[in-house]
């Protein structure tokens, strides 16, 4: 039985990049739509399985409405955990600096991408920050896809494309909303410890 997870901050705490409204109806709504959905189609042989496996199983078994809900709980998760306002969340560690300069060259270059990634995605899905061959990546999938339980792939942060995630204070602005996000609420913190450093 998978469990609604509290965000790590109070639903004001992103704001202006996010508002409270934007947050409650995200997390409150829809995350917990996606949760309480995935609880009626998981099967009662999977029901001690973790989220992960429940994503992977899923995925392998073909069973693609399960799928969609797990994977969309475990991205959802996986931004959430993944946004901070707070300054020392911020703060790039030194071994992830060298590597986004070896991969991008430089922070904003990175960033940079991220934006355009978002903005090339057509129609609902994921921007990702990956390891993948001792490298950073940026990629984007379409819906509920989701690089989790991919061999080969170690996804280190995300970044909701759907219009629920936006609409409530950009509306149409996806550009605007990226641009806030990436440059202004990253947590690179958590990134750093998602690879280990």
């Amino acid at each position: 039985m998978l469990e609604i997870k509290s965000l790590n901050y109070n639903v004001g705490a992103l704001q202006p990049i996010m508002s409270a409204e934007t947050l409650h109806f995200h997390h409150d709504k829809h995350y917990a739509g996606y949760v309480a959905k995935a609880n009626e189609l998981v099967p009662a042989k999977w029901a001690n399985k973790t989220l992960e496996q429940l994503v992977h199983l899923a995925r392998d078994k073909g069973e693609i409405a399960l799928f969609n809900q797990v994977a969309q709980v475990w991205n959802h998760e996986f931004f959430f955990e993944g946004l901070s306002l707070n300054l020392e969340d911020h703060e790039i560690p030194e071994n992830l600096l060298s590597y986004i300069r070896k991969d991008y060259n430089s922070i904003d270059n990175l960033k940079d991408e991220l934006v355009r990634t978002a903005l090339a995605r057509f129609g609902s899905g994921w921007v990702w920050l990956v390891w993948e061959d001792n490298h950073l990546k940026v990629q984007s999938t379409l819906n509920a896809e989701t690089p989790c339980g991919l061999k080969g792939f170690k996804p280190l942060w995300t970044l909701d494309v759907w219009e629920h995630a936006y609409y409530l204070d950009y509306q149409n602005k996806r550009l605007d909303y990226a641009t806030e996000v990436v440059n202004n609420a990253i947590n690179w913190r958590v990134i750093g410890a998602r690879l280990g450093l």
